[in-house]
């Protein structure tokens, strides 16, 4: 995942990283964030910041994702 340090992604499951990145790909085409560049990063780190604390379902990540994008990366 772009932004996240390889340590990080190495201590996940492989389940764990194929839900991640299903949220990022659904967020990214939704929103029309390409996959390279800051918006990107920021959605990747959110991602993980999301997942490492009380959200750890596909369905709960997919909300806070669509929130974090309407509130923080979305141009004005």
């Amino acid at each position: 995942m772009h932004g996240v340090s390889a340590e990080i992604v190495a201590a996940l499951t492989d389940a764990e990283i194929d839900m991640l990145r299903r949220v990022f790909e659904a967020i990214c085409i939704e929103y029309d964030i390409p996959r390279e560049g800051t918006r990107s990063e920021h959605l990747a780190r959110f991602l993980m910041a999301a997942f490492s604390g009380p959200l750890s379902t596909e369905k709960s990540l997919l909300a806070a994702a669509h929130s974090f994008y309407l509130h923080h990366i979305a141009d004005p």
